[in-house]
């Protein structure tokens, strides 16, 4: 038996016969994008989607997003061992498309990380796995998009934990901004005269803006519309943002949306003060996307104010640590000087 999970590289797959054989490749429809799609039979984590094959073989380069130290763990003697130990207990799963997404709906991460890989896929029936908890608006949205590639999508729905997949497929990860440029194409532009935007938070577990309805009855006056995104479908989302010549939010997924906004377009992130290295990731997020799409991006700075306590599926998914010391899971206060800043942008 192997005694150890080994990584190997993308010259490791090109270079070797049996690994080069997992592997398929498929090209964007419209865009000079190429991914790499494993066909084997993998163990995979419901949380990162990190495939490791019978033979013991992983593919960091491929399969990983986010933080890169959080894949240290499967390097581990201690994690080989636990795994060794279950893996006849892992539930079987076979002739399965693993799309996956966040076992905290998070629309971010299911937007960027893991849609874009159901654009590699072929006409056809298929079963596409998913995690149980992503939403039903999202899982309509899926369904709606495999319906324009003439694909008939089936769900298979993930629990918390490791699976053992036979027979079946796993597309890497695309990098952001090559997925940002997919995204884009979804846009819907019809509008001669565009909105100027406001999108609440208010329905959130944490960073409301506490003086909301201040800073609300100013942007009105500005012609500023006021929008919550919990009552609209993905694709009255897109309409929405495609149709924007200016966007302003307090930091949070909803401005995973202005992926589909076009050129041009001004975006103020409200956000708060950032203080902690492993922030960066929150910090740069959405700069860092609007950069990518040639979007006019802004931010100001709210002060924290302290939540009771945190809730829904982000207090089992968060370090407790991190939730009582980084503002980014605070509440908002935003003076009203600074909106007068957000308008003269």
């Amino acid at each position: 038996m192997n005694m150890k999970i080994i990584d190997k590289k993308i010259g490791d797959i090109l270079n070797s016969e049996e690994i080069n054989s997992k592997f398929t490749s498929a090209k964007h429809n419209h865009l000079d994008i190429r991914c790499n799609i494993l066909k084997d039979n993998f163990f995979l984590d419901t949380y990162n989607y990190f495939p490791i094959t019978e033979e013991y073989y992983s593919f960091k380069e491929d399969f990983s997003w986010g933080a890169k130290r959080k894949y240290e763990i499967f390097y581990t003697k201690n994690y080989l061992s636990n795994f060794n130990k279950n893996k006849n207990k892992f539930k079987l799963l076979s002739n399965i498309f693993v799309l996956g997404s966040s076992p905290a709906n998070n629309y971010y991460r299911n937007m960027v990380t893991f849609l874009p890989r159901v654009f590699f896929l072929k006409p056809g029936k298929i079963n596409i796995a998913i995690h149980r908890n992503c939403s039903n608006k999202f899982r309509n949205f899926i369904l709606a998009i495999c319906n324009q590639m003439n694909i008939e999508a089936h769900f298979s729905f993930l629990d918390d934990g490791i699976y053992h997949f036979i027979d079946s497929q796993i597309p890497q990860f695309i990098h952001k901004s090559p997925a940002f440029k997919m995204l884009n194409l979804l846009k819907m532009t019809h509008n001669k005269t565009k909105d100027k935007i406001y999108v609440t938070r208010q329905n959130a577990n944490y960073r409301n803006l506490i003086n909301e309805g201040d800073i609300v009855n100013v942007l009105k006056k500005d012609g500023f519309r006021i929008v919550d995104l919990n009552n609209m479908d993905v694709f009255e989302q897109i309409d929405l943002f495609s149709n924007a010549k200016f966007v302003v939010s307090p930091t949070g997924s909803s401005l995973t949306n202005v992926v589909f906004c076009s050129p041009g377009t001004k975006v103020v992130e409200i956000k708060p003060k950032y203080i902690f290295e492993y922030e960066s990731n929150f910090k740069n997020r959405y700069s860092y996307l609007c950069d990518q799409l040639d979007l006019n991006y802004f931010s100001v700075e709210a002060d924290p104010i302290n939540l009771d306590k945190l809730t829904g599926k982000s207090k089992e998914l968060i370090q407790r640590k991190i939730v009582n010391e980084s503002n980014y899971y605070k509440n908002l206060l935003l003076k009203l000087d600074k909106v007068s800043q957000i308008i003269a942008h």
